[in-house]
């Protein structure tokens, strides 16, 4: 019984003389149980043979005549073991010996006549996959005998470094008298010239105080019998580094333990790494679970609020400005979160254009300011005279200041002053944020800007923080072409960024443009959240627009049949039909190519908006939007 093979690579590329004929021979393999893929011409076949290919049909027409040496150069780049069987079809009447050699360049060549009988060409067709099969046997013998020689070769390479490591680490205790026989290497490792006399006591001393009693009862237990000696420990070599070492050893009959140390210093610190790697992703899984706690509380309380205020209009719009605040602040902790993802797999892009540093600054300054006045922090901004240009994204130069500005409102007592201040300094600018807050511990600086870093420290702990601003600035700072430093004497500490000035000419920074009014538009929203579709109807019915909303990818497309929107708000997950394929079958109706379909969904990276573009979509937006950034989006899809 043969192997299941991938489908292409049992079928049959088919090239015929004519249209008719090649519906025809497409028709009576595919009868004879045989896939076949119709190709357009000899380019379309050459390029289906990378795909994969079982045997290849060919009239002689399409070979002749010089027009078959690009099939010939494929044919011919194929690895050792692969030889495409091709079956040409050649015409009526006698061969000459110039066509017959100029066809069997190909390889592994059929010839047969036309008018073709249907049994011959089944026959031959059949033989060709044969063949192949029997290629596909010797390629899969060929990466079986290749994967089990890698396999010896790194078992002979693990097997040539452990003997290596055994010589030069060997070593053999008199249990009687403690002498010690050992190579000179591992005598070295004691501070002994080659040849000197060692004993075991001398190497109990060079082991670190804690472990010394651990591996003393280790070899009595194995000079005793009861098991083989099998013990990590930590040793000062003679140039005072702290190494591991791996030492394992038997007792034989003479009394005497023979055995090799091992230096394990490189695995024991990767150990500690992924220790440690673990330790900060569960304290950074609970304090995300604190964070995204804390916003929920007071939105759940202010609903309550809006519920048993009545007709009190102070303490509803009191509940629903503390609501919008909390939901900014939640908002603000996913980006950041996505943001690190895009860093780590460096999947982000900078959208770079000629910016004011005093744009940025300002902007960073008002989106801490609540954070600031709630803290009742006095915040000092010092800017030099002129404009100061970059070249940067305006947006992720904004993020890198005001996650400063936050983190030092964080780790500052209620009542104290912050001073961001900016000086040129050739070729670049600094930006310094200065607080008088608690500080960093000297033995924390060098980490302060690593992911999920946490410094324990109570104002934390109180005023929140997942551990990954600071590395998003150092990851933002690094590609524009800065750098980032942090300092920190005792009481208060400082952030230093260094940025590459931009060119003084050249086009201003564009202003926003207001969106003018618009009239009544016809919106379809397709979510299979209830709560959040009918929400957003609400909110744009109160604008003035219809809408119409769906609850699955189906509904969608016939209600877009019936309704004719002028924007559909798709969502991407939602059953029966997911939002980019009811796209695609929106896209493919008369009627639907001129509906602007905006995706709107909680997916928001790179390849997700790719994904969405490709589908047919105009636009991209994450949930939850904010009615600026929904409005502006269609005003562009209408406008």
């Amino acid at each position: 019984m043969m192997p299941e093979r991938p489908p292409k690579e049992t079928r049959v590329l088919l090239l015929a003389p004519t249209t008719k004929d090649l519906s025809a021979s497409a028709a009576l393999l595919r009868a004879g149980g045989i896939p076949c893929h119709a190709c357009r011409d000899l380019a379309d076949a050459c390029g289906e043979i990378a795909a994969g290919a079982g045997a290849l049909v060919v009239p002689e027409e399409a070979v002749l005549g010089g027009r078959g040496k690009a099939l010939a150069r494929i044919l011919g780049e194929q690895p050792a073991w692969s030889s495409l069987p091709t079956i040409v079809l050649t015409a009526a009447g006698p061969d000459s010996a110039a066509k017959v050699r100029s066809i069997l360049e190909l390889g592994d060549v059929t010839l047969l006549k036309r008018p073709l009988e249907v049994v011959t060409f089944l026959n031959a067709v059949r033989a060709a996959l044969r063949d192949r099969e029997r290629q596909y046997q010797v390629r899969d013998h060929l990466a079986e005998r290749e994967a089990v020689e890698a396999t010896l070769r790194e078992q002979d390479e693990r097997l040539r470094f452990a003997l290596a490591a055994g010589r030069l680490g060997s070593w053999e205790l008199d249990l009687e008298t403690g002498a010690l026989a050992c190579s000179d290497i591992c005598r070295a490792n004691y501070g002994r010239a080659p040849g000197e006399a060692l004993a075991f006591d001398d190497v109990l001393r060079a082991i670190h105080p804690e472990e010394r009693q651990r591996v003393r009862d280790a070899v009595a237990e194995a000079g005793a019998g009861r098991r083989a000696l099998d013990v990590e420990y930590r040793t000062v070599w003679p140039d005072g580094s702290t190494h591991w070492v791996l030492a394992r050893g038997r007792v034989d009959g003479r009394g005497r333990m023979s055995g090799v140390s091992l230096d394990i210093t490189e695995r024991k610190e990767a150990e500690e790494a992924l220790r440690d790697a673990d330790r900060k992703k569960d304290d950074f899984i609970a304090m995300l679970a604190h964070e995204l706690r804390n916003p929920l509380a007071p939105i759940r309380n202010g609903l309550q609020v809006m519920r048993l205020a009545g007709g009190d209009a102070h303490a509803v719009a009191r509940a629903r400005a503390m609501m919008e605040r909390q939901l900014a602040h939640m908002v603000r902790l996913v980006d950041d979160l996505l943001d690190v993802s895009r860093l780590s797999r460096q999947k982000m892009e900078l959208r770079k254009e000629r910016v004011l540093l005093a744009d940025a600054v300002n902007a960073a300054v008002e989106a801490t300011r609540p954070l600031m006045e709630a803290a009742g922090h006095e915040l000092e901004v010092s800017l030099p005279p002129g404009p100061i240009f970059l070249d940067a994204d305006p947006t992720r130069l904004s993020q890198v200041f005001s996650n400063l500005l936050s983190n030092s409102a964080r780790y500052t007592e209620p009542g104290g002053r912050i001073r961001l201040a900016a000086s040129r300094r050739g070729g670049e600018v600094a930006v310094s944020v200065r607080d008088n807050g608690i500080g960093i511990p000297r033995e924390e600086l060098a980490g302060i800007f690593e992911m999920f870093s946490q410094v324990d420290r109570s104002l934390e702990r109180s005023h929140g923080g997942l551990g990954i601003g600071l590395a998003l600035v150092k990851g933002l700072v690094e590609m524009h072409g800065g750098t980032v430093a942090a300092e920190s004497e005792g009481r208060g500490s400082t952030f230093t960024v260094r940025l590459p000035l931009g060119e003084a000419a050249g086009k201003a920074p564009a202003q926003a443009v207001a969106d003018g009014d618009h009239g009544p538009r016809r919106v379809l929203i397709a979510d299979d959240s209830r709560d959040g579709a009918e929400s957003l109807a609400m909110m744009l019915r109160l604008l003035g627009d219809e809408v119409r909303t769906a609850r699955d990818g189906i509904e969608a497309v016939e209600l877009a049949g019936e309704f004719r929107p002028e924007v559909i708000l798709m969502d991407v997950g939602m059953p029966r039909l997911n939002g980019l394929d009811a796209t695609r079958r929106i896209r493919e109706q008369d009627w639907g190519r001129g509906i602007a379909i905006i995706a709107l969904t909680g997916w928001g990276q790179d390849g997700d908006r790719d994904r969405s573009r490709e589908a047919g979509c105009d636009g991209h937006l994450v949930k939850p939007v904010d009615l600026p950034d929904l409005e502006r989006a269609l005003a562009d899809a209408t406008g």
